[in-house]
């Protein structure tokens, strides 16, 4: 009897992620078509994202979006379904290196599960906004060496960070769910720089460097025009007789 039971719980079990995997996309979208309108920068879109990432409820993901007082999107920008046939065919391994210059990966590509990078007195530019990735953990082991790598990922795609940096830099952006979920896709970071930089931001599909700046440049301008505004009127000092 109790084996029966236990049975129909597993059965059940994956109805409540489905539930949450959707509501989560739906979030995601709502906050991303929030954030190509100006509502907020992008410093507020990461912090909302790292919440819905890592939200492992339902409830928990009303409560990002309670205060905007939107309806959530049903349009999100989610990862394509793979089909059986093509996931068997996945490549598996990819190795991207730039010595004394500099690649750009960018457009519609195939990500391995598991991709070096290694940038030595040179640049690399991943972009994975248009990539597709397979479901479940996608490794990216980066080395900086006196050089540069910049990545950029996609609203939807949560990310897991774990590196060092020596005389360098390793700028994190880690907002991977609490409890795994079946077939969801996580970029795992890791690696190290060396007196060398790695920038992992978040862009919109089709959004330049140049309007993200734009972006942040208009928060500053606001955030700076509400703390003038807050200041108390100056007084007027009359001349001493």
């Amino acid at each position: 009897m109790s084996a029966s039971n236990g049975v129909a719980g597993h059965a059940a079990s994956p109805a409540p992620l489905v539930a949450l995997r959707d509501r989560r996309e739906q979030v995601i979208a709502t906050l991303t078509e929030l954030y190509s309108h100006d509502a907020f920068g992008i410093d507020e879109l990461e912090r909302r994202l790292d919440l819905a990432h890592r939200a492992d409820s339902v409830a928990a993901l009303e409560a990002v979006v309670a205060d905007l007082g939107v309806a959530t999107s049903d349009t999100a920008l989610t990862a394509p379904a793979i089909d059986a046939t093509t996931l068997a065919q996945w490549p598996q391994r990819k190795r991207l290196t730039a010595i004394f210059g500099g690649f750009e990966k960018r457009g519609a590509w195939k990500c391995p599960r598991r991709v070096s990078v290694t940038a030595v007195m040179g640049g690399a530019e991943i972009d994975l906004r248009e990539a597709e990735l397979a479901p479940g953990v996608t490794e990216m082991g980066i080395t900086a060496i006196m050089g540069g790598v910049e990545l950029i990922v996609p609203p939807w795609l949560s990310v897991e960070v774990d590196a060092t940096a020596i005389m360098g830099g390793f700028e994190e952006l880690h907002r991977a769910p609490t409890s795994p979920e079946p077939g969801r896709r996580v970029l795992r970071v890791t690696g190290v720089a060396i007196m060398g930089g790695v920038s992992i931001e978040t862009r919109l599909p089709g959004e330049s460097r140049r309007e993200a700046k734009r972006r942040t440049k208009r928060e500053a301008k606001a955030l700076q025009g509400s703390a003038r505004a807050a200041l108390p009127e100056a007084r007027a000092i009359k001349p001493r007789e």
